[in-house]
């Protein structure tokens, strides 16, 4: 036979009132007064119990409809679910509140919510950036919309990192070409990234690697190529020499130059 179970007076006190607290939150969802199910939605919200306020104030969108009231509460309904982080019904629920009340004052803080969904939905680097540009656009449109907002300097930090993300997923997919050995490929890849990215913080690694791709390229090529690659890496020394002069890697490309000139003799006397 089991012992008789004995519970601690703290427990046992949490475990009634926990209970209590369930029964009575049964006995709201059932209730047919809507403002009990109002006054009872806003202490969950308030209290952080967002998960039980939604049926709540879900419920409520249907009983208020048409009411003054149903601004304040479509507005709650739609911070629940940024307090439970169910980024895509807040994103969903922040825009159709600022179209619903477009003349709300809290249309301007639900557009800004919205566009934070999609902030919060961009993913890291290595992923697919769809939700990147949405969140950047969201973003601008925001401040097009609200040039005076006290919360500029906040979107154009959040512009800035997303813009961030979008040059580092361009960077790794043009080095990818490079690190696997697809030299043809590494150099119009790293071109087009330098064209779409002129000012990036990987320009000078960049431009060395299309230096170094074309000189790997024309050391794997035929003979009857050879002439014409080496000679594009001569000019791709040429571009890095004058864009970076400082450069730490100088001493290095100045190396792959002097090979390719070797090279280009080379190739050059043979087809003679």
């Amino acid at each position: 036979m089991f012992g008789r179970l004995s519970w601690h007076p703290f427990f046992l006190a949490a475990f009634l009132i926990g209970l209590a607290a369930c029964g009575d939150y049964q006995k709201v969802l059932k209730s047919t007064d809507p403002e009990l199910k109002w006054e009872r939605a806003q202490e969950y919200f308030a209290d952080q119990r967002c998960i039980q306020s939604l049926p709540l104030l879900q419920e409520l969108i249907g009983l208020f409809r048409g009411t003054e009231r149903m601004e304040d509460v479509y507005f709650m309904y739609a911070e629940a679910h940024l307090c439970v982080e169910d980024w895509f019904m807040g994103r969903y629920t922040m825009r159709n509140f600022a179209k619903t009340f477009p003349t709300s004052d809290k249309a301007e803080e639900a557009e800004f919510q919205a566009a934070m969904c999609s902030y919060r939905l961009s993913p890291g680097p290595e992923l697919d950036q769809t939700e990147t540009r949405v969140a950047m656009d969201e973003l601008q449109l925001f401040l097009d919309r609200y040039p005076t907002t006290q919360l500029k300097d906040s979107c154009n930090r959040m512009i800035t990192r997303l813009r961030d993300k979008l040059e580092i997923k361009s960077w790794n997919s043009a080095k990818l070409y490079f690190t696997t050995g697809k030299y043809q490929s590494a150099t119009k890849a790293l071109q087009h990234f330098m064209d779409d990215w002129p000012l990036s913080r990987f320009a000078e690694e960049a431009q060395f690697l299309v230096l170094k791709s074309q000189f790997l390229y024309a050391e794997q090529s035929t003979l009857r190529r050879q002439a014409e690659r080496y000679a594009d890496a001569i000019e791709s020394y040429f571009t890095f020499a004058a864009r970076f002069p400082d450069s730490a890697l100088l001493r290095e490309a100045e190396q792959f130059h002097r090979k390719s000139r070797s090279g280009l003799d080379r190739a050059s006397e043979e087809q003679r």
